[in-house]
């Protein structure tokens, strides 16, 4: 027996009880209250006492008509076949009282091992870092519907090519003049110029609206825009805007550690692009649906900030965007969104494989971080339905592009469908127990996980002298007052881990090189377990 079934028992229970007992005392009344006259013994029966009916409460989201439009077009296909993802050669309102949210469990890192033959350049900057004397603890383990009236209803249409990635010509030579002569140094120059210009005109451009399905090759563009802006040659110096600390344990032929990484208010809040997925199928019910949707209209609000663009999703075995285009956060677009949200009804089956891979139709601005939050009991039913599939299919395509966040609406959900495609996609999950009614109170918690980036598509990539074994492989975004956390481990001997550290804030590139001894980290026993935990879980991303 379910909780949820539990619970409607109890209430069905408590009705009943209190059914019984205001029958026993509408018959009991008038044979037991009494009237005295005065200079008699004379008793006489009062009438029975009236109950009047209660004036009815407004609904606080008002649904008198829900006015649910069919969905626009079916979830784009995607290859039955998707390829493994390429080794990351870059390193790459207020809830209720009672709604906590847990510490989050070990962030989503990308690190990956580099043979022993391939050395790490250090910058001419490079610097020892020494670890912190202190060890902070720690964390604990834990972890469309179109409305019918609105001006901009979502139609999908082919868009026009995007501009293809930038080709680089062979260096150019100067006909004349000794090779380290004037000349040679002033056509180098106008040659530097020129590729300099052509590579600005060919910049990467973000297609203006979603588009109609999933193209690989566009999705493959973003990703190469977003990797060239990491790789800038003029990065900024990260050492001086994140602090790092790292505890330890030697167990058998290795040490295993806990790296942590944290940012420094010299780093600014970026602007981002936020997309919010509504499971609106028949598993998540009518309570559940009007709980989400009062807390979709929160969240708009609560968890964007000046600069920050959104959209919306409402999907089942087929999904809608409530938008063709991502939306400014202003009075009006709020106002918009609210409308679309109160057409979502719950019913049909859920895709949820194609919905959550329909986020890549999404422009993807390379300066921006783009996070999705999917609402949803992840029942997939129909399209893709073995989990083990969804999570590989999806976190190969996606490549660390998208940072997924998920918000489980009750107890029941798909627990390893949403923590472990969330832990392998950059992003956190949470599942909500509690009642139905109140299933989307934990939402606006999740939400301020990722409101305010400083960080964003950060790499690691270890020295081939450290011998790093480390997970996960993709760092989730690094957040005001947030922490990332490394798991990793090296052979019993070697006494310092290095490694170099990259992102964006903006755009703007930083970089950063790091070594922290091991003989001057703190103790941790939970390092060991950590790390197996993540390696697990690395094996079931793939």
């Amino acid at each position: 027996m379910t909780k949820e079934l539990r619970n409607d028992i109890l209430i069905c229970a408590l009705v009943v009880s209190l059914a019984v007992h205001v029958g026993a005392m509408f018959w009991a009344k008038p044979k037991v209250m009494t009237t005295v006259a005065a200079g008699a013994a004379r008793i006489a029966r009062r009438g029975p006492m009236s109950v009047s009916k209660a004036t009815a409460r407004p609904d606080p989201v008002k649904i008198d008509i829900i006015k649910d439009v069919a969905a626009e077009k079916s979830a784009p296909e995607v290859a039955a076949t998707v390829s493994a993802a390429p080794a990351a050669d870059d390193g790459k309102p207020p809830a209720a009282a009672e709604v906590k949210l847990p510490e989050p469990s070990a962030p989503d890192v990308l690190s990956r091992i580099v043979p022993e033959d391939l050395t790490v350049p250090m910058p001419a900057a490079e610097r020892d870092v020494p670890a912190p004397k202190e060890f902070v603890r720690m964390v604990s383990d834990s972890v469309a519907i179109a409305n019918p009236g609105a001006a901009d209803v979502f139609a999908l249409s082919p868009l026009a090519d995007l501009p293809s990635a930038p080709a680089f010509d062979a260096p150019d030579f100067v006909a004349a003049g000794p090779a380290d002569g004037p000349a040679s140094r002033i056509g180098a120059a106008a040659k530097a110029d020129d590729r300099k210009s052509k590579k600005e005109e060919e910049k990467f451009e973000p297609a203006p609206e979603v588009m109609p399905e999933v193209d690989e090759k566009v999705v493959e563009q973003e990703k190469a825009a977003v990797k060239e802006l990491v790789d800038a040659e003029d990065a900024n110096e990260l050492a001086n805007h994140v602090s790092t600390a790292i505890a330890a344990v030697k167990e058998g032929d290795w040490t295993y550690f806990r790296l942590r990484i944290s940012p420094q208010k010299s780093l600014k809040v970026v602007p981002k692009d936020v997309v919010v997925l509504i499971d609106a199928s028949g598993s998540i019910g009518k309570d559940r649906m009007k709980s989400i949707r009062a807390a979709a209209k929160g969240i708009l609000r609560s968890a964007t900030n000046s600069g920050d663009r959104f959209n919306l999703v409402a999907f089942r075995d087929r999904f809608s965007y409530a938008f063709r285009n991502w939306r400014e956060c202003t009075v009006e677009s709020f106002a918009e969104s609210d409308r679309w949200l109160d057409s979502v009804a719950a019913h049909g089956r859920t895709d949820v494989f194609s919905t959550i891979a329909s986020v890549l139709t999404l422009p993807r601005d390379p300066t921006r971080p783009l996070i999705a939050l999917v609402v949803t009991d992840g029942d997939a039913n129909a399209g893709v339905s073995d989990t083990a599939e969804i999570i590989s299919k999806f976190t190969a395509l996606n490549d660390g592009l998208v940072s997924v966040y998920m918000y489980g609406v009750k107890s029941s959900a798909n627990r390893e469908l949403i923590d472990v495609l969330t832990r392998g996609n950059r992003g956190e999950s949470f599942i909500f127990d509690g009642w139905r009614w109140s299933a989307g109170e934990g939402i606006e918690g999740l939400s301020e996980r990722f409101r305010d980036p400083v960080l964003s598509d950060i790499r690691i990539v270890f020295s081939s002298a450290s011998k790093a074994e480390a997970f996960p492989r993709r760092l989730k975004n690094l957040y005001r007052d947030g922490v990332l956390e490394v798991a990793g481990r090296v052979p019993a001997g070697v006494d310092e881990v290095a490694f170099s550290l990259k992102g964006l804030n903006g755009s703007n590139a930083y970089e950063g090189f790091f070594r922290l001894k091991l003989d001057a980290a703190e103790p941790d026993q939970k390092a060991t377990t950590a790390w197996r935990e993540e390696q697990a879980i690395d094996a079931r991303l793939r």
